[in-house]
């Protein structure tokens, strides 16, 4: 007795799956239909990662470009979000990385440090992470830091802890295996609280 749960997901994978073989037809409607159910998602995702409202723009056009071209070869093993995920991850890291002048910081050797853990240096100040993260300067300043890390840690960062997927559609959307995408989580994370820590601890001017 599946439930009514098993049922619903039963239904949406049924309907998916009439969806994609509508899109492999090149039914102008089930094409536009992907496309208004993924655009938002693939737009946020490219602008998070890129940084640059031009290239998110290049990003959105060139995933659903290689999502139509390559539908005849999707067989459903994953579902279509999590696909488009993966095409529109790689299109915007593979723009990330043409930008070779830019410098990124080394997270290979970052070590945990946790006097300096952002919700320790928060108890300090006697108020919540969430509280401190209201403050407009500060996520200001997370933002600056998102934008150093390097592609894949951002990448990680980005697709779970923003986007909230789970560590496996995370690790397939990247590409890698769910230990590699742990490990640059992982890093991210240190990187990115140890950047607000220090900010926090040294005040407004970040000293």
């Amino acid at each position: 007795m599946g439930g009514k749960g098993t049922q619903d997901h039963g239904a949406k994978e049924s309907s998916e799956a009439r969806l994609v073989e509508a899109a492999r037809r090149r039914d102008p409607e089930a094409l536009e239909q992907i496309v208004l159910q993924h655009q938002k998602m693939v737009y946020n995702l490219a602008l998070r990662l890129t940084r640059d409202t031009d290239e998110a723009a290049v990003v959105l056009q060139e995933t659903f470009l290689k999502v139509f071209a390559a539908l005849p070869r999707f067989r459903s093993r994953s579902r279509l979000k999590t696909w488009i995920y993966r095409i529109a991850t790689n299109e915007a890291l593979q723009r990330l990385r043409r930008r070779g002048h830019r410098t990124f910081v080394d997270l290979d050797d970052l070590e945990a440090d946790p006097e300096r853990d952002f919700g320790t240096v928060a108890q300090r100040l006697d108020r919540s992470p969430q509280d401190l993260l209201e403050d407009r300067e500060l996520r200001e300043r997370l933002e600056g830091a998102i934008g150093q890390l390097p592609p894949k840690h951002r990448a990680a960062f980005v697709l779970v802890d923003i986007e909230q997927l789970s560590l496996r559609e995370a690790a397939d959307a990247a590409g890698i295996s769910v230990a590699a995408l742990k490990t640059n989580l992982h890093r991210a994370r240190l990187f990115l609280r140890d950047s607000l820590a220090a900010y926090l601890e040294g005040g407004k001017d970040g000293n």
